[in-house]
C-alpha cells in the first residue's frame, strides 16, 4: 500500500498543475519541483493509517468528478479550468470533511514547494537549522 498506482500518479499530475500553476507569483510551478518523489518517500516514512488516508484522498479526487459532474470521467482526464472548478468547490464547500481533503491535499504539493531551495530564496525565507534555531 505504499506505493503509488499509475491513476494515482497521473492524479498527483494533474493536481500538481491545478494547486502550482505556471506564471504565479513563485517562479516555480508544477514542472520545477519533484512531487511524485516527496510523496513517495512520505509514503515509505508515515505510519499505515496515513498512508491509507492519503490514498483514499487521491482516490476521492480521481473520482469526485462522477459524482459532482454527473458523467464518468475521471480527474485527470478534465480539462484545467473544470480541475480547477472541481479544487475551488472543495476549498468552498461547507463540509468539515470535504474541506479537509482539499487541505491536506494542498499540503501534499505545498510543503515540498516551499521546502525548495530556490523557493525559499525567491520569497526571501531563510529557514530553520534542524536545531530550531532560526538561520541568519
Amino acid at each position: 500500500m505504499g506505493s503509488l498506482s499509475n491513476r494515482e500518479k497521473g492524479t498527483i499530475a494533474a493536481l500538481a498543475e491545478c494547486i502550482i500553476p505556471e506564471g504565479g507569483p513563485i517562479p516555480y510551478d508544477f514542472g520545477n519541483i519533484d512531487y511524485l518523489s516527496f510523496i513517495k518517500d512520505m509514503m515509505t516514512s508515515v505510519p499505515q493509517h496515513i498512508r491509507w488516508l492519503i490514498h483514499f484522498n487521491l482516490w476521492v479526487i480521481e473520482y469526485f468528478g462522477w459524482i459532482y459532474l454527473k458523467h464518468p470521467i475521471t480527474f485527470s482526464k478534465l480539462t484545467f479550468h473544470k480541475r480547477e472548478f472541481i479544487l475551488l468547490s472543495f476549498r468552498n464547500s461547507k463540509r468539515f470533511f470535504v474541506r479537509g481533503i482539499y487541505v491536506l491535499t494542498s499540503a501534499l504539493f505545498l510543503i515540498p514547494m516551499y521546502k525548495n531551495e530556490s523557493v525559499m530564496n525567491a520569497i526571501g525565507y531563510l529557514g530553520y537549522q534542524k536545531d530550531g534555531n532560526k538561520i541568519s
